[in-house]
């Protein structure tokens, strides 16, 4: 039992962060929701600056080949992933509203994830030096690639103008900038930087916490999940398990064309079909808040919130199967 609640620790978290919002939304919302506002920036630095300390950037090169390989990854992260969810919406989109419909298409386009990915595909018998480099490139690129997708997605279908300079100067204060700080404070602590990964893996999980507490407690206050009908919520699920499993298949199926070896093939599709919630999150956020008012935030963060579980649930019914 003690095995089973520390392996689902942080999605148990997760649901008292969302249940803690319904039922005391007050302190993160109304006269506070500024100061959680600035608190949510600051945390996103914050992981950003963990994520350049303990990034082992000189472990990349092991991974660096087949080339094809990583393509694929990227090629599926952010090109061939939304476009299945998008050919999905369409039959979904009447079980779902525009707002979570928003939150599909920003779940298919954000990167993979660093950690999982890594670890399904070394417990599977994958290559783990190429999951390390496919996963930490993928994270690097969504700085540039997400905003601009997003930003030009947001605009044609809300028709509100929305200043692509603005948010790529938010992204690169609250991303970029504590990202290459903590890579630069890296090459002067390299033996801390290794020992501190664990408890930067906590820091990082309660300011992700934190976002989806204050976002949810917002739009609770605002009255804006009040349309959060059962019939939503059953098709947010099956709108999950439906891009989960089609999306996991088809790109399986596809990375038997690359004619790679076994082990660089489970470290593709691993790579290639998990979405990052420790990345993800602080993207979308930062997004979110330099288009104020486009969209409900938390209506948004619930594809991507109810998917991390599932997929990471999915994942683990795999390693097993997938051994060479």
């Amino acid at each position: 039992m003690k095995a089973l609640l520390r392996k689902h620790a942080f999605t148990l978290w997760l649901v008292a962060a969302v249940l803690l919002a319904v039922y005391f939304p007050e302190p993160a919302s109304q006269s506070g929701f500024l100061r959680a506002q600035w608190i949510t920036q600051i945390g996103v630095a914050v992981i950003f600056f963990l994520q350049g300390l303990t990034l082992p950037t000189r472990s990349l090169a092991a991974g660096y080949k087949p080339k094809r390989l990583h393509v694929f990854v990227l090629s599926w992260n952010f090109l061939w992933f939304p476009v299945v969810t998008g050919l999905l919406l369409i039959p979904l989109s009447r079980l779902l509203t525009p707002e979570l419909c928003v939150g599909f298409w920003l779940l298919a386009i954000l990167p993979t994830t660093v950690a999982s990915a890594i670890a399904f595909t070394s417990l599977s018998g994958g290559d783990t030096s190429n999951a390390i480099f496919s996963t930490i490139f993928s994270n690097l690129l969504a700085v540039l690639v997400v905003p601009t997708i997003a930003v030009a997605y947001l605009a044609s279908e809300t028709a509100i103008e929305i200043s692509l300079t603005g948010i790529f100067v938010s992204l690169a204060q609250l991303l970029v900038l504590p990202l290459i700080v903590g890579q630069v404070a890296r090459q002067f602590v390299r033996a801390l930087a290794g020992r501190i990964a664990e408890v930067a893996k906590l820091v990082s999980s309660g300011i992700i916490l934190f976002i989806v507490h204050a976002a949810f407690a917002e739009s609770i206050s605002s009255g804006l999940l009040n349309e959060l009908s059962l019939a939503l919520c059953l098709g947010v699920g099956m709108g999950i398990v439906t891009v989960l499993l089609v999306t996991s298949v088809v790109i399986w199926w596809s990375s038997t064309w690359l004619h790679l070896q076994r082990a660089q093939q489970i470290a593709a599709f691993f790579c290639a079909s998990q979405k990052s919630l420790v990345s993800g999150l602080p993207l979308a956020s930062s997004i979110l808040l330099a288009a104020p008012g486009v969209v409900d935030p938390a209506m948004v963060l619930i594809p991507l919130i109810c998917f991390h579980p599932v997929q990471l649930a999915c994942a683990g019914l795999l390693t097993g199967r997938l051994l060479p």
